[in-house]
């Protein structure tokens, strides 16, 4: 969710762009920024690449936001709300989602455009363009059948990046990625000590990382003595049926850790926790993980099926949710593990829990080459944050992945 200098000026969270706040904006008479563009209207004849040039000189820069619909003086500074008709509001959302898609390379992951109505402008529309830092930045512009471009916004003017320019925005691209990877794994090596092991325990983690980290300025105040409300609402979006965290972690008040809250099922918390273990990062980012362990005692631990894909959806939900809530932006990174101290076996869904899959297919975690690795998977965190459906869609994708460590092809449900 955006969180811009619009934002920080009219005193507004993480979050879509109100009447409200324009109004505010309006009223002070705020002025232009690195990520913040007024214009009054957008001209039906301006050629498209000018469009396409503005959306991506933003992803290139900081992010930020395009509002049409907000007269300026001769000073860049809002003086008006003035809107455009509903129907052109409509027409100008369609319009800009269509120029970044077919113009800007590549895509920029959680493009936003939205048309926000106008209550003292009956009738009337503001169309809010959302951009937000890009981890795949640079993104050009076709200019032409031959040519390509790549703008970038500095202060309130627009420039063309060079040569050398150029080489360091991919140098960022790639680097970007590899200090997302090593944030999932400093995250798990974080979370691991804090599982408490015994020989028959079996541990489904998951950790998650923003692209664009949630504002430390935004975070609100650890109350251990109160439930948090970012954990009351992920436990409301989990199922109320088959829910692992749901049954395992019924107490929702904070513990203070650092720049984290830590949810734990183990009270009094004396540094591990026995059955769930939650981390909450202001930074938007996430530690989470549930003891899936069967309760047979014979043979190898054995992992049941329906036990890793409710502790891996209930995760994946919590992850979602709180970096939502938190402000955080761009997509979401996730990484599932399975932990354990000795061999795992799988439990085949329809079948009894003493029913191992086969002995081939028993990771040994003692032995580094037959250890389990992580698996990944990531997708535009809004839609993550606002759609069960592509909550669950990367869900699957981690417990395909996991399934396939054990040779099995598929064992979940359609």
């Amino acid at each position: 969710m955006a969180y811009t200098s619009l934002h920080r000026s009219v005193g507004s969270p993480p979050g879509p762009v109100t009447a409200e706040m324009l109004a505010q904006a309006v009223s002070i008479g705020l002025g232009e920024a690195e990520d913040l563009d007024w214009k009054r209207d957008a001209d039906d004849v301006k050629d498209n690449r000018e469009n396409a040039k503005d959306f991506a000189a933003l992803a290139n820069a900081r992010g930020g936001l395009i509002i049409t619909g907000v007269g300026e003086d001769g000073a860049d500074h809002a003086d008006e709300l003035v809107g455009v008709e509903d129907n052109r509001a409509r027409s100008l959302v369609d319009k800009f989602r269509q120029v970044a898609t077919s113009l800007v390379r590549p895509f920029i992951p959680a493009f936003r455009v939205y048309p926000v109505p106008l209550p003292t402008v009956p009738g009337r529309s503001a169309v809010v363009v959302e951009v937000p830092r890009s981890t795949e930045a640079p993104h050009l512009v076709a200019w032409d059948k031959e040519s390509w471009r790549y703008p970038k916004r500095v202060g309130t003017d627009t420039v063309w990046l060079g040569e050398s320019e150029l080489e360091a925005a991919y140098g960022r691209r790639f680097s970007l990625r590899q200090d997302a990877q090593s944030h999932l794994q400093r995250l798990h090596d974080e979370l691991r000590p804090r599982l408490h092991q015994e020989p028959r325990w079996v541990w489904v983690a998951v950790t998650a990382v923003p692209s664009v980290p949630a504002p430390l300025e935004t975070a609100s105040a650890v109350t251990p003595h109160a439930a948090d409300p970012v954990m009351n609402k992920i436990r409301e979006a989990l199922p109320s049926g088959e829910s692992l965290l749901r049954a395992q972690l019924t107490k929702l008040n904070p513990v203070v850790g650092l720049r984290r809250s830590i949810f734990t099922a183990h009270h009094p918390y004396t540094g591990e926790s026995t059955r769930a273990h939650i981390e909450l990062h202001q930074d938007g980012s996430f530690g989470g993980a549930l003891n899936a362990s069967s309760t047979i005692q014979h043979g190898p631990p054995l992992l049941p099926q329906f036990s890793m894909e409710s502790a891996v959806r209930d995760l994946v939900t919590a992850a979602a949710l709180h970096a939502g809530s938190r402000g955080a932006d761009g997509t979401l990174q996730l990484r599932a593990q399975i932990v354990s101290n000795g061999p795992v076996a799988l439990a085949d869904r329809d079948g009894q829990y003493d029913e191992q899959i086969d002995g081939s297919l028993t990771l040994d975690f003692s032995i580094p080459t037959q250890a389990a690795t992580f698996v990944t998977t990531e997708a535009p965190l809004d839609d993550l944050a606002a759609l069960p459906q592509r909550r669950a869609e990367a869900a699957k994708q981690l417990l395909v992945d996991l399934t396939h460590q054990f040779a099995v092809a598929d064992l979940l449900q359609p």
